[in-house]
């Protein structure tokens, strides 16, 4: 197992904290990630007013989870208080901890941002602990359309393995199917040549 995906809510940090703590605890020496997505108190994605507690947090987050031998990894979410791939970068530039990176998500990026992929991954590349990849249409504007399996859509998923090529990245990368529907093996077999596919293209 790579990652967990736990949540940190601005509006019961104390709550998060303790879920979080638990399920570190459970992970304890194990080479893995606590996936952390960031929601905010109020109806707007990012209130900057939100800012200082999420640092806090997040920093009794990566402290705890270091004691137990693990690494933290933001994640951003269409929607939430961190959405972006450059909020991730600035929340742990500010939290400066050695086990904090970000996560990038290949189907957010395009639905919140979706512009120049190559900035956006250089901007991570130095907190970069994950990737996520899908297929996807090229200016899709709706989860049907931006996750996909990897052998569909008409976006060029194989630029994003080159760029991280260039970039040196070496870790996990994983596969995002949530909500594609219709039968889990199949899905998973179209990914699997669409993989093998882009893996030579690369």
């Amino acid at each position: 197992m790579f990652a967990l995906y736990l949540p940190l809510r601005l509006d019961d940090v104390p709550g998060s904290l303790a879920t979080v703590k638990e399920a570190a605890a459970a992970l304890r020496g194990r080479d893995a990630l606590l996936w952390l997505y960031v929601t905010g108190k109020g109806e707007m994605p990012e209130d900057p007013g939100d800012e200082t507690v999420a640092v806090q947090a997040i920093r009794d987050i990566s402290d705890y989870a270091s004691d137990v031998g693990l690494r933290v990894a933001l994640y951003p979410h269409t929607g939430f208080f961190l959405q972006s791939i450059e909020h991730a970068v600035r929340l742990a530039e500010n939290v400066h901890r050695q086990n904090l990176g970000v996560t990038f998500n290949l189907c957010h990026w395009l639905m919140v941002d979706g512009g120049d992929l190559g900035a956006s991954l250089k901007t991570a590349r130095l907190y970069l602990f994950c990737v996520t990849l899908n297929g996807a249409d090229s200016g899709g504007k709706t989860w049907k359309e931006l996750i996909q399996p990897l052998d569909r859509g008409t976006f060029d998923v194989s630029q994003v393995l080159r760029l991280l090529s260039k970039l040196k990245y070496t870790g996990p990368i994983g596969l995002q199917h949530y909500g594609i529907g219709g039968d889990a093996r199949e899905n998973l077999e179209h990914s699997m040549e669409g993989w093998k596919r882009l893996s030579m293209a690369k």
